[in-house]
């Protein structure tokens, strides 16, 4: 009589130990560092061959406090959104053009990462693009939050606010991306006046208060007579701003010395 041949089905359990040993042959024990890099390679190896679009996290340079850091964080919380994997600082095409060209400028000295400048079709809008996860995190810890800046709360540095030259270059950020020069323009007894006048205008209210208080604390003569808004209107207080601040913006910059002698 023939000897049957018995054919089992193996258990899951039995089925796992199986495979668990056939991955360990082939990779190494996972368990351990060697293991777990050998199995990280062989991933990448994987990926790169089926076109997964596998993303690894490009290491940048993280810039040093400076003048022109505590500037460009100003824009960015000005203008800027921060997401998860981008940055974007969004600005107007007709008025805005050079000072766009000049954050770009200024991220490329900053940030060792992919950056674009470009104009969106059929609108006005030019925005600066950063592509990197690694600078979302860091203007994450310089007090940008991922998101909305407004329900989220923005955190000024305490690296900016021990330096008067770092709160002012801040401030010329903010300003050049939210403030506006103006004239207002009054009537007394028939006879017409215009006075020079400057606005910040955000709805954020850490970013306010920074503002207000750093005027005051130049000795100048700032008012909220508007909830979203910070003013000056002296025309001493104003040439003395641009003389502290200055703008890196020239739309202000023009508007400033055209304005000037309004009386």
């Amino acid at each position: 009589m023939a000897t049957r041949n018995i054919i089992r089905k193996l258990t899951k359990s039995e089925a796992a130990r199986i495979g668990g040993l056939a991955r360990q042959k082939m990779y190494g024990d996972l368990g351990t560092p060697e293991g777990r890099a050998r199995g990280g390679r062989n991933s990448l190896v994987t990926h790169r061959r089926l076109h997964t679009r596998f993303k690894q996290l490009r290491k940048v340079r993280f810039p040093k406090a400076s003048n022109l850091l505590a500037e460009f964080i100003g824009v960015v919380m000005g203008d800027g959104h921060v997401g998860r994997y981008q940055i974007s600082i969004c600005t107007n095409s007709i008025t805005d053009t050079e000072h766009a060209t000049y954050i770009y400028k200024i991220a490329k000295t900053l940030f060792d990462a992919p950056i674009t400048l470009s104009k969106k079709r059929d609108s006005n809008a030019l925005s600066i693009t950063i592509s990197s996860r690694e600078v979302s995190r860091f203007l994450q810890l310089q007090g940008v939050p991922e998101g909305d800046k407004i329900k989220k709360g923005i955190t000024i540095p305490a690296w900016v606010t021990r330096r008067s030259n770092y709160s002012q270059r801040l401030m010329r950020g903010l300003f050049d991306s939210d403030g506006c020069v103006f004239v207002d323009t009054h009537r007394i007894r028939g006879k017409t006046y215009k006075n020079l006048g400057i606005a910040f205008a955000n709805q954020e209210p850490t970013l306010l208060k920074f503002f207000y208080t750093n005027l005051c604390a130049m000795g100048l003569s700032p008012t909220q007579t508007s909830r979203f808004r910070v003013f000056l209107r002296r025309k001493r207080d104003i040439e003395k701003y641009f003389e502290i601040v200055g703008t890196s913006n020239s739309k202000h910059l023009f508007r400033y010395w055209k304005f000037r002698e309004c009386k």
